[in-house]
């Protein structure tokens, strides 16, 4: 049995950003997600340079130590990052989020940190295989808010742990066997904080195309209000033996990171699709777009400078 991957990308700026701050790769041996954040468009150049700086993986061929050649790589992002902040004092205060998934041959690395998200699809079952590392979702942990209280809770995108370039990389790591007709999810949260959990298996379940379930996941989170970038990978296991679809095997970078790359890889053209462009225009809510020059200390879209925590 040999298996591969079949993926899908999406990205999109939603309804009240005026920038893309969010980054992606899929390939066939990495898939990731980034979020960035901070002012001054900074949130574009941290999540851009945390995913070019690991795509490098995709190419490398990593041997059985997945997880060491992945923490390896975040390491070295988070270092990219405190070079740029050093080289740019207008980038300080930047971070990013990151979810990604190094794969090789059915075995997978995962790593996270913050509050983008990876799922897992097998057998009509749906779990979210990665923990949040929000203010709120340790609360939760603690037992002192539900889950029902997330959503309305005044600090629901304050971020504990983030890569910044100015403290370790603390991220989560782990392993994950996959197998034939597993479907993965890595999205930022601006997909999962605007469409439900039941929403989203219920998308996959029924969508089989990876592309057309990853467009329509971006179109229920734009009708869910997009107030945030929506960025989603979609990607299904495949035996390429027995199997009449064929894997993917070009790599594509989208969001922030499609812009900035000088690479030959193949981007979405499109930061915004034409439900979002029309959504956009009928809405008369200028008091509620986020500029793109937010100063860092801005609670709406960065780090807070006398905390030293994020939000995202």
């Amino acid at each position: 049995m040999t298996l591969a991957l079949r993926y899908a990308v999406r990205s999109d700026v939603g309804l009240l950003r005026e920038g893309n701050e969010d980054s992606a790769y899929a390939g066939p041996h990495l898939l990731a997600v980034a979020d960035g954040m901070g002012g001054h468009a900074a949130g574009e150049v941290a999540s851009s340079a945390t995913i070019t700086t690991i795509s490098s993986l995709d190419s490398e061929r990593p041997g059985i130590d997945l997880v060491s050649a992945l923490a390896e790589a975040v390491a070295m992002a988070n270092m990219r990052l405190q070079e740029l902040v050093i080289s740019d004092p207008a980038t300080e205060g930047m971070g990013t989020t990151l979810t990604a998934m190094l794969w090789l041959d059915g075995h997978a690395a995962l790593c996270h940190i913050g509050d983008s998200r990876a799922y897992l699809l097998r057998s009509g079952q749906f779990y979210q295989i990665t923990h949040d590392h929000t203010l709120v979702q340790s609360l939760v942990d603690e037992g002192k808010i539900t889950e029902d209280d997330v959503a309305t809770h005044p600090h629901r995108s304050l971020l504990l742990r983030a890569l910044d370039g100015r403290t370790i990389a603390e991220p989560d790591l782990s392993q994950l066997e996959t197998m034939p007709g597993d479907r993965l999810l890595l999205c930022s949260d601006g997909l999962s904080g605007v469409v439900t959990e039941q929403t989203l298996h219920q998308t996959l379940s029924s969508v089989w195309d990876p592309d057309q379930a990853a467009l329509q996941l971006v179109e229920l989170a734009i009708k869910g209000g997009g107030p945030d970038n929506i960025t989603v990978i979609v990607a299904d296991v495949l035996d390429t033996q027995t199997s009449s679809i064929p894997p993917t095997l070009e790599p594509v970078l989208a969001g922030a990171a499609s812009l900035s790359s000088a690479t030959d890889l193949r981007s979405p053209a499109r930061q915004s699709s034409p439900a979002t462009r029309a959504l956009r225009l009928a809405r008369t809510a200028p008091q509620q777009v986020v500029p793109d020059d937010a100063p860092p200390g801005d609670w709406t879209n960065g780090f807070h400078s006398s905390a030293g925590q994020a939000q995202d």
